[in-house]
């Protein structure tokens, strides 16, 4: 009992930990580093994709662009006033528009990923689906021979696949130039340990 409150204590203290880091990420970060982010892994992802990148992944832009320029143009618009009169702040208003110009870019980014790992899912579902049915059929094997099912292998597995999945957001939305590699590397790592995880499950549930 006093252990799952321990982990239940140190859940609640790590999401509120990074939900404190993000905010001060947005409320500081140049949206010059956020752009350099996107060019770099467009430029990464060009490398493999070649033509593909600008046909498939690179109308994320565009269509940002045509969805929200309208919504942001008046937001901008809003900052902009705020720096005017006599009670006006300049440095205020360029705060302001900075951030505009950053959560804008920041949502192209998320997006821009989001569709990169749509296309890494093409291949990687059929391979998180065979390996999820070769667990199971690996503990039917199981059920039936003398082999004891190991519960560190399962504890493993289960943390293996937190763990993957924590990186996967991460590397959703961290504004950090990010290898283009690293989602079919997460795709294999869930797969190895959903397989690790369902291999080692009790014979009998």
């Amino acid at each position: 009992m006093r252990a799952a409150r321990t982990d239940t204590g140190w859940s609640t203290f790590v999401a509120v930990a990074l939900f404190l880091v993000m905010a001060a990420t947005w409320a500081f970060i140049p949206p010059a580093v956020i752009r350099n982010a996107w060019i770099a892994e467009r430029a990464e992802v060009y490398a493999i994709a070649g033509n593909g990148e600008s046909a498939v992944y690179g109308r994320t832009l565009e269509d940002l662009e045509k969805s929200l320029a309208s919504d942001f143009r008046s937001f901008i618009i809003d900052a902009q006033s705020t720096g005017q009169g006599p009670f006006g702040s300049s440095d205020l208003s360029a705060w302001a528009q900075g951030r505009i110009v950053a959560t804008w870019l920041w949502i192209g980014l998320v997006a821009y990923r989001l569709q990169v790992l749509m296309g890494w899912l093409l291949p990687g579902i059929p391979l998180v689906m065979a390996a999820y049915r070769d667990g199971q059929l690996v503990r039917e094997i199981r059920k039936y021979s003398f082999v004891a099912q190991s519960p560190i292998r399962h504890s493993l597995g289960v943390r293996v696949l937190w763990t993957v999945l924590v990186g996967l957001a991460a590397w959703m939305i961290v504004p950090l130039p990010m290898p283009s590699l690293l989602p079919p590397l997460l795709i294999v790592s869930i797969s190895y340990a959903l397989w690790l995880w369902v291999s080692n499950l009790q014979k009998r549930l």
